[in-house]
């Protein structure tokens, strides 16, 4: 897309700035991470708007882009059934389903991007891992905050958020939403969430798709979580 820039800290993750000598460096199949994690970085960086309104904060690329290059956000957008892409898209294009290269411009349109706490793949780690991969990647995020700027955050699954909470000077609009996996509330309660978050950015003139959404509040602010 012609009005993307890199972003700020793809120099300093490639140069594996915050990475050494963590534990996930010493796993077997190391190597096909750093692979995945080099394609999701190339991809993100071709999404990023010169405005951004909101930035959604996922935990990692997915372990499966390891093994399949179309699963990850900026792959396949919402063509991957049951994604984040996917039920994002819903939410934005009321039900109509779309190829990637509309959502995708919708996104730029709407100043909307996401990036991961962990660069790497992560999340088929043990939850003990998963946190400290968290702690020790959330030193990308700050730079990421700081430079990129957005207006709004909405990091999306609470289990990320508390790992890094207290590593973060949250001083923007910060909010959060369930993943939409696992369960049908998850997906009912991820959707509303992105309703609500994207017509308050949108200063009350909600987006097309967002207009029918309803339901009780899902995207709670950061300071609200205990």
């Amino acid at each position: 897309m012609g009005s993307a820039v890199r972003n700020p800290v793809t120099l300093d993750v490639l140069s594996n700035k915050y990475c050494r000598g963590r534990p996930l460096t010493r796993r077997a199949g190391y190597p096909r991470r750093v692979e995945a994690r080099n394609r999701a970085l190339e991809l993100n960086s071709q999404h990023i708007p010169e405005v951004i309104r909101v930035l959604f904060v996922g935990e990692s690329p997915p372990a499966a882009l390891t093994r399949d290059p179309r699963a990850y956000f900026y792959a396949s957008g919402p063509e991957r059934a049951n994604s984040i892409a996917y039920h994002m898209s819903q939410v934005l294009f009321g039900g109509r389903v779309v190829r990637k290269e509309e959502f995708f411009g919708k996104l730029e349109e709407l100043g909307i991007c996401l990036v991961d706490v962990v660069k790497c793949p992560a999340n088929d780690l043990p939850p003990r891992e998963r946190r400290g991969a968290a702690t020790r990647c959330v030193r990308y995020l700050k730079e990421e905050l700081r430079l990129l700027n957005p207006g709004r955050v909405v990091f999306v699954g609470r289990t990320t958020f508390r790992a890094i909470k207290h590593l973060l000077n949250i001083n923007f609009p910060c909010h959060f939403i369930p993943l939409p996996f696992g369960f049908r509330s998850n997906v009912e309660n991820f959707r509303r969430g992105l309703a609500e978050v994207l017509s308050t950015s949108s200063g009350g003139a909600a987006p097309q798709g967002l207009q029918n959404t309803k339901g009780s509040v899902s995207a709670r602010s950061c300071g609200t979580d205990p």
